[in-house]
């Protein structure tokens, strides 16, 4: 039997992700045929080409005229008004400039991929054509961390909307290329693995092209996304959520993938949930296998292979974290021999000519890391690699040196917070002068820090949020990279468990939110003001000048490949020394915009500020959605006439 792994659409494209290779591997060690398939990457190397742009570049003006042939725009027109007019200035650069920037990203001189001005042209333009691409496709917004509609994944019947030829940027990749080669492969079990939240509707869509050109082909999901998405319901409610898919895997997947082609080849009917077992002794475990990837396509000037030397987390107590394949919290933790982790990337780095290693994993122990760097060491591995840690008081000089020798790149850490008081109300079971430590010891090793962290967790005021900027603006001499998000509530964490132990008042999902996507809450008091919010979010930008920095997966993101290979080639400093590079660039011309077409300005304050008005009508007190419910509110607001016309009789005025 022929089985054919794939890892869909819409993620980071500059690298390998895990799981398909490590699932590979260990179906390979059995003797089972595998035919492993990054569609990621396929599609998007065959999206981000002048030919395909340029018709979509076609599909944008015909959708513009169409609006201006109108005598008034209603609300959703107007929101569809302003995409195409957004994207409309560089329907011509774009396209004709979108093969020399992927051409930079994969120069493998890297003459120009380390060249900051060359670099930020060719992600400003990459950027730019995913716009015009979801512009196309409007209302869909894509990029390389997300894929979503207005209600996306609120019901079955929304999915199969989202997937169906005319919303679907990836359809004919999966209908026509992928189809063809999984019939000449004779395959008879696919695998799709989801490791995060915007592969799930791409995930479906390629599902339903699967069945209509092969109605009786196996088609299981699986992957940290999808565990995190179904795990909380029961099995019964998961197997009415499959859709187009036969089977569903939970958790971990190599076991369960092994049983799914041993009943297969026996002729059983699998059931439609699979609950896979956490493997509990990693040695043996097969290593990850890249054969059979398109290794050529990814977008960068060499490979950055991942890696987990460990699985699960050690300290698995902080409040704010769901994460992996897990329905509380963290997976247990795991780790393999240290000689077998040293033996796997030796041997990785010799088969595909891999210099960079990503450890991917919750939590790499400093203790266990230090051993790992010394066996590297004694090999003569030639590794380099970046990875996650807490920063804890084990992060000695003496630890940090020898992880510098064994390797280490970069290390993120994850502060969450300078405050002390939000130190222990999360758990982190680390004091911030033990961070600060870590931060000085790790950076004078010569190791790029990178430090992850977050504001408005529950009950944060806004001098604990400025501690945060404060810790990050006097250790800048020291920390490679951060990060300073928001905080978001996952259903798997402690916050959701115990509201109230984090001064929570209520919690809950939308009426008509079928899979329970949407977590949202009320904390019994504000703490912050909608000035103080502003205040912290101005600090924030002027605390990032200080950076290079780029969204995910960027060079100047933390933990992605570009960012590791600009440390190797520049030195762990590279992206304070970088700030300010954008500011240099100067773009190509731009298309005017259409006769007819006016400032949009006006038009846009007032849509904008009227979208916001639904949905927080929608969320905060009808508490429900739906796209009845949204078209509801939105018929009712005034429409205006169409740019460049006089107002018809039938159009008032906003």
């Amino acid at each position: 039997m022929t089985v054919a792994l794939i890892y869909p659409p819409a993620c980071d494209p500059t690298a390998p992700y895990l799981s398909v290779p490590l699932l590979t591997g260990h179906l390979r060690s059995h003797g089972i045929t595998v035919l492993p398939v990054d569609a990621n990457v396929e599609a998007f190397d065959g999206l981000l080409r002048q030919a395909p742009l340029s018709a979509l570049a076609r599909r944008v003006e015909k959708r513009l005229a169409r609006l201006l042939r109108k005598p008034a725009l209603g609300h959703t027109d107007q929101l569809l008004f302003l995409r195409l007019t957004d994207v409309f200035p560089d329907l011509d650069w774009v396209p004709a400039a979108v093969d020399d920037a992927v051409a930079v990203l994969r120069d493998p001189t890297g003459r120009r991929f380390y060249d900051p001005v060359h670099y930020e042209k060719a992600v400003l333009t990459i950027m730019a054509a995913l716009r015009l691409v979801s512009a196309a496709y409007s209302p869909l917004s894509m990029d390389f961390t997300s894929y979503r509609t207005p209600f996306a994944l609120l019901s079955e019947a929304q999915i199969r909307s989202d997937a169906r030829p005319e919303n679907d940027p990836f359809h004919d990749y999966f209908s026509k290329t992928l189809c063809d080669r999984l019939a000449a492969a004779d395959v008879k079990l696919v695998g799709l693995s989801m490791a995060f939240p915007g592969q799930i509707q791409p995930g479906y869509s390629l599902a339903y092209a699967l069945k209509a050109r092969f109605p009786q082909l196996h088609l299981s999901m699986g992957g940290p996304a999808v565990t995190q998405l179904l795990a909380r319901f029961d099995d019964a409610r998961i197997a009415d959520m499959r859709g187009p898919f036969d089977s569903v895997v939970l958790f971990e997947g190599e076991a369960a993938l092994l049983d799914l082609v041993g009943m297969l080849s026996a002729g059983l009917n699998p059931p439609p949930v699979i609950h896979g077992n956490q493997a509990a002794d990693l040695a043996g475990l097969a290593p990850p296998d890249f054969d059979g990837l398109p290794l050529e396509k990814y977008f960068s000037p060499e490979l950055v292979l991942p890696y987990d030397p460990t699985r699960g987390c050690y300290w698995g107590k902080c409040a704010f974290c769901h994460y992996g394949l897990s329905c509380r919290g963290t997976a247990a933790y795991r780790q393999r021999p240290v000689a077998e982790v040293a033996t796997h990337l030796k041997q990785m780095s010799m088969r595909w000519g891999c210099r960079t290693v990503y450890l991917s994993q919750d939590a790499f122990a400093p203790a266990f890391a230090r051993q790992v760097a010394g066996a590297l060491s004694e090999i003569d591995a030639d590794i380099r690699w970046g990875t996650d840690m807490r920063p804890e008081a084990s992060l000695t000089p003496d630890c940090c040196r020898e992880l510098k020798a064994g390797g280490a790149l970069s290390v993120a850490l994850g502060i969450e917070s300078a405050s002390p008081r939000l130190i222990r109300l999360i758990d982190k079971g680390v004091g911030l002068a033990d961070m600060t430590t870590a931060v000085h010891n790790l950076a004078t090793a010569g190791i790029a820090v990178e430090a992850m962290c977050f504001t408005d967790f529950p009950t944060e005021n806004r001098p604990e949020a400025q501690t945060t900027l404060a810790w990050i603006r006097a250790l800048r001499s020291e920390i490679a990279l951060f990060i300073c998000g928001r905080f978001g509530l996952s259903h798997g964490s402690r916050v959701a468990a115990e509201p109230d132990a984090f001064g929570i008042e209520a919690v809950w999902h939308l009426d008509g939110d079928d899979w329970q996507t949407g977590l949202f809450y009320r904390e019994r008091r504000e703490a912050k003001t909608a000035d103080d919010r502003e205040t912290i979010d101005r600090h924030l930008d002027d605390l990032s000048a200080g950076w290079w920095l780029h969204d995910y997966p960027w060079a100047g993101a933390l933990s992605t490949a570009h960012s590791l290979l600009y440390y190797a080639a520049l030195g762990p400093d590279v992206f304070r020394r970088l700030a300010g590079t954008r500011r240099k660039l100067a773009l190509p011309k731009k298309r005017a915009l259409p006769p007819g077409s006016c400032d949009t300005r006006r038009m846009a304050e007032t849509a904008y500020r009227n979208e916001a008005d639904i949905w927080d009508r929608l969320i905060h007190h009808l508490c429900a959605v739906s796209p009845a419910l949204y078209a509801q509110f939105a018929t009712a607001l005034p429409t205006v006439s169409a740019p460049g016309k006089e107002r018809s009789s039938g159009a008032r005025r906003q």
